[in-house]
């Protein structure tokens, strides 16, 4: 049922936008040459930019309305109304609407015929053209909050909750780094672990070939002492002329 209310209120936006467009195409004309070709009795230059305004104007409204639909209803008043209204959606609709405006106050002015309540009251007189004309798009800044999706039962943002269900994802994230920096120095401790039962194993061979793995530019007399070994032995073994055994030196 939302979905086909929507689709209602857009059919009656562009409909708004299609009324516009006339008025706006016709005040771009006034500043084209009678020359240049028509549509409609207007230069087609002119329709392209009434286009490229209206169509502004209602793609800037959309973008606007999807944009409150994603701002959180905060609890203060003026930060929810400042999330929603100041951003660079509204200000390229602001601009979009206040030339829309001028046009079809323009044609208003241009094109009004004395009415006698007019005559009657002359203050009217320049209140119905700004009725008749150039107020008829400021409805768009209305539209983009009423096609905004916004239910009024939802909850308003609890932003004690907001900051603690900040907090809970940015301690997970940290027991995640320490979880990964646990598992590499477990496998570290396990190579450690490793190397240190090969330096301390019966086999001096696996000794002397542990020493010199984890202390590449030890000496071989330094080898030999760490390993209780002889050097003339460290030196086979790290030369490769002894086999695998336990014929220790």
């Amino acid at each position: 049922m939302q979905r086909i209310v929507n689709s209602l209120l857009w059919f009656i936006y562009l409909c708004l936008l299609a009324v516009l467009l006339p008025h706006t195409a016709w005040a771009f004309a006034q500043h084209e040459p009678e020359t240049a070709r028509t549509f409609l009795g207007q230069p087609l230059i002119a329709w392209a930019a009434a286009l490229t305004f209206e169509g502004a104007i209602a793609a800037l409204t959309y973008k606007a309305a999807r944009h409150i639909e994603a701002v959180p209803r905060y609890k203060d008043p003026w930060r929810r109304w400042r999330s929603r209204y100041l951003n660079v959606y509204f200000v390229g609709l602001l601009l979009a609407v206040a030339v829309s405006t001028l046009a079809n106050w323009s044609h208003a002015v241009e094109f009004a015929h004395p009415v006698k309540v007019a005559q009657q009251h002359e203050i009217l007189t320049g209140i119905l053209p700004v009725v008749f004309g150039g107020v008829l798009p400021i409805v768009s800044f209305t539209f983009a909050h009423i096609l905004a999706d916004i239910r009024d039962a939802e909850e308003v943002v609890n932003e004690k909750l907001a900051e603690a269900q900040a907090r809970r994802r940015e301690a997970e994230a940290e027991v995640r780094r320490l979880s990964e920096q646990l598992q590499r120095l477990s496998a570290r401790l396990g190579e450690a672990e490793d190397l240190i039962l090969r330096i301390f194993a019966e086999d001096k061979r696996q000794r002397i070939l542990a020493i010199k793995e984890r202390w590449p530019a030890l000496p071989n007399t330094a080898v030999a002492i760490i390993a209780e070994s002889s050097p003339s032995y460290v030196s086979e073994v790290l030369n490769g002329k002894r086999g695998k055994g336990n014929k220790a030196k």
